[in-house]
């Protein structure tokens, strides 16, 4: 009976944490000349409705029956200004929603200000309902372009701190990459469940080091692709085939555990049949075309593994694939805060580097935390923790996958 209560416990405590969105980002475009500040902020739509967490702005949508990218404007407005010497500046247009991207939400505003230096742009906004937001802002001035990431200790920006020499500008700006990268994989939820299951998956540590690099690899060649524009991702479909990838991985833990290959493998491909066909008649983020591609990598993958005694080589080939999907979801990030292209280096090299060390440190964690238990839990409950974690791996797998698709 305890068991089944403390499973119990775990299940709620992590719905509630997988119904949170899996990670907070946004972004904001600045443009200075003479004493006029246009901006642009984008946010992902789903990104936005944290707002309805908060009951006043619930209520408001009701009452005024205002659509959540309206509900999400009026939370926005208050939270964003911009300050001249210390006196604000006044609003030249308001706070408008725009035409954009299809996923997100484009916010086109200005300010007039009685001079262009010792400018101060404050921004407040998601900082005060997720403690983990970033926010890259990108500002123009004179032909010169600065970013700078605002972070819930850091919602300011100080012009005037801007203007220093291009080497200082560089380490700056890959500092703050660095730093943005390291937030990224570390609050982002979904990443670290992936981990967790190749983590559970691979018991062998030589073979977990090839694989990882196998997956650093993967989603490294994607990173760089989106950031240099080459590629646009659907961010929607791409954050879905993330909740796939762990699934997939949990499906081998169970064929490994139990042997029922048949059964697991059937399960997996309903699922992805019925997607399929709701493909047809939803409007869902993902073609036939890519629902095909994944049966047949199910099908090839485990009927591969189940003829061969070394699965080792062909779990790192798929673990780089699942890489090249990652990628695109760490790409998104860089691709979204139209960061300036002089600074690709700090940008790109900067937040993989982030990527990588924010990997390592939650790969020392689980190494540590499994060494610990191992030593003070009985062989039985240990194996029955690890497979009460790769249950709840599974869980979170297959509900990000259709809860992107669907909701």
């Amino acid at each position: 009976m305890r068991k089944v209560f403390f499973l119990s416990l775990i299940l709620i405590i992590f719905s509630n944490i997988s119904s949170a969105h899996y990670f907070s980002e946004s972004y904001s475009n600045w443009n200075i000349v003479n004493n006029k500040i246009s901006a642009t902020f984008t946010i992902l739509k789903l990104e936005a409705t944290r707002v309805l967490q908060i009951d006043s702005f619930q209520e408001l949508g009701k009452e005024e029956k205002l659509s959540e990218g309206e509900v999400f404007l009026e939370y926005f407005k208050p939270r964003i200004s911009v300050l001249n010497s210390g006196n604000k500046c006044s609003i030249d247009t308001q706070p408008t929603l725009v035409a954009g991207k299809k996923e997100y939400h484009t916010i086109e505003f200005s300010y007039l200000c009685d001079a262009s230096n010792s400018i101060k742009i404050i921004n407040n906004v998601l900082f005060d309902i997720a403690q983990s937001h970033v926010h890259l802002s990108r500002i123009k001035k004179d032909n010169q372009i600065f970013e700078k990431a605002l972070f819930y200790n850091d919602q300011t920006v100080l012009l005037e701190k801007l203007s220093e020499s291009e080497e200082t500008n560089f380490l700056s700006s890959l500092s703050n990459f660095i730093y943005s990268g390291i937030i990224h994989i570390l609050t982002g939820l979904d990443h670290l469940v992936f981990l967790l299951g190749l983590f559970i998956l691979v018991k062998n540590f030589k073979q977990l080091l090839f694989v990882i690099t196998g997956f650093t690899i993967g989603h490294s060649i994607t990173l760089a692709l989106v950031a240099l524009n080459i590629v646009i991702p659907n961010t929607l479909m791409i954050e879905a085939l993330i909740g796939f990838t762990i699934l997939f991985i949990a499906a081998e833990y169970m064929i490994k555990d139990t042997g029922s290959s048949n059964a697991i493998l059937s399960i997996l491909i309903a699922i992805l049949v019925f997607v399929g066909l709701s493909s047809l008649f939803l409007e869902i983020p993902i073609s036939m075309i890519t629902i095909a591609a994944l049966i047949l990598v199910t099908v090839g993958y485990f009927g591969i593994i189940r003829t061969i005694k070394n699965s080792g080589v062909f779990r790192i080939i798929v673990t780089s694939l699942f890489g090249l999907i990652h990628g695109f979801g760490f790409g998104a990030f860089l691709f979204n805060s139209n960061f300036n292209q002089s600074n690709i280096l700090s940008a790109l090299f900067g937040f993989n580097v982030g990527v990588e060390i924010g990997q390592i440190v939650f790969l020392f964690i689980l190494i540590g935390l499994t060494s610990f238990l191992y030593k003070i839990l009985k062989s039985e409950k240990y194996e029955y923790l690890v497979k009460t974690s790769m249950i709840l791996v599974s869980g979170l797998g297959f509900y990000w996958f259709l809860q992107r698709l669907y909701f």
